[in-house]
């Protein structure tokens, strides 16, 4: 019985446009918390005193999935660096494409090389998209560019005078390549509509979002937009969080209600809207 309103719990949730369902559970449950890890909870938690007898619970998520498999035809790749999402994102793409490509490490961190804004935050820089762009058109890949901000992005992300010009010459590079590449651009936001437009048409999009909706971090992260089903935007996320006990599971193919997806594809106060489609050279 328990399983069962677990299930009906879950398809509800899925139903109502919610992306992952989580509970609490006593810590001195063990039948509760099999039945919960077996059907695909994961532990994200501890809470001392938290029932009234004082007793501690745990917390427990589970992305929801419906009846959306996990395996698709575009090939998911977990980053193995924190500031590599991007590049990640752009393999994928490049192994959907060109079947004879296949990911690795090493083509992992030289494409962020050749498209990293050097810093951003405390440590080494993420990328920004017309780097993204400019690495996709070179390893053969034609690319389009929704930004919705004309000067340089992510300067705010740290303080010192030294760091910013770096970040800017390094963008003001990567923009002159675009435009020596021909890689068109559109100065605004996108809409949903793009997204869908793009993927209707065989396209796959890189697309910026917040981490915060993610992995609870206010960190600028990059997705790949594989799918549409009419309700979702289905995403690749590179990132798999091993000490929260993500598996491929969480992160490949995952069904982003549309609603959540244009909240989670804005990063910053001003809301900066970002995003490059990918297809075959000769699509375009």
């Amino acid at each position: 019985v328990g399983r069962l309103l677990l299930e009906e719990a879950e398809a509800a949730a899925f139903e109502h446009g919610r992306m992952m369902l989580r509970l609490e559970v006593r810590q001195d449950n063990p039948r509760a918390i099999q039945i919960y890890e077996q059907s695909g909870y994961r532990k994200i938690g501890r809470e001392l005193d938290y029932y009234e007898d004082g007793a501690t619970a745990l917390r427990y998520e589970k992305t929801l999935r419906g009846d959306i498999p996990v395996a698709t035809e575009v090939p998911f790749y977990q980053q193995t660096c924190e500031f590599t999402c991007g590049p990640c994102c752009l393999m994928m793409a490049m192994a959907y494409f060109g079947p004879g490509f296949v990911p690795d490490p090493v083509m992992e961190i030289r494409l962020w090389r050749e498209a990293t804004t050097v810093f951003m935050m405390s440590g080494p820089g993420g990328c920004e998209p017309f780097g993204l762009a400019v690495a996709g058109y070179e390893s053969g890949l034609a690319a389009e560019i929704y930004v919705s901000f004309y000067g340089a992005l992510f300067l705010q992300s740290v303080r010192s005078e030294d760091k910013r010009r770096v970040m800017e010459l390094a963008q003001v590079d990567f923009r002159r390549r675009a435009e020596l590449y021909g890689i068109p651009v559109n100065y605004r936001s996108f809409g949903l509509d793009d997204i869908r437009t793009a993927i209707a048409e065989g396209k796959l999009v890189l697309v910026l979002i917040s981490g915060f909706l993610m992995f609870g971090k206010k960190v600028p992260h990059w997705v790949l937009a594989i799918g549409d089903d009419g309700d979702h935007i289905l995403i690749h996320d590179p990132w798999v969080e091993d000490e929260r006990q993500e598996t491929i599971l969480d992160a490949a193919n995952i069904p982003v209600p549309y609603g959540i997806f244009m909240n989670m594809a804005q990063f910053g106060r001003d809301g900066l809207r970002a995003a490059i489609t990918l297809g075959k050279r000769d699509s375009q």
